[in-house]
């Protein structure tokens, strides 16, 4: 049964994607105009490239489809997004802050800054 309903929401046979790929065309065709989403942690499954296709998707179905998303989220590509509010949730109370200011998020920067010379 499940197979199924997976099958109905992405429109394909889902033996041909990725998990990736399939829940990236889960959100593609379940986004409506006008409501409000709320994901918990959609990148979980997503390779940074569909994280960046997410991302797209979310961007357009705001700006264009009146759509507001709330999101549980650890992806420095969804928590960069132009214009988010991001709240701390690793503060009580949590608190507003910018992307680039999140623990996790700086974890990344040492990563690639220590690595740097890998990518010349």
């Amino acid at each position: 049964m499940g197979e199924h309903v997976t099958r109905d929401r992405t429109r394909n046979n889902i033996e041909q994607f990725s998990n990736g790929e399939t829940a990236l065309k889960y959100f593609d065709y379940r986004f409506l105009e006008g409501k409000i989403y709320l994901l918990d942690e959609p990148e979980n499954s997503l390779s940074p490239k569909f994280q960046l296709e997410l991302m797209k998707l979310i961007i357009d179905c705001t700006y264009y489809c009146n759509c507001q998303f709330i999101i549980a989220t650890h992806s420095p590509f969804l928590l960069s997004l132009t214009d988010a509010r991001v709240y701390d949730l690793d503060n009580v109370p949590a608190k507003i802050k910018n992307w680039q200011e999140l623990d996790n998020v700086k974890l990344y920067h040492e990563l690639f800054s220590k690595n740097a010379h890998l990518f010349d």
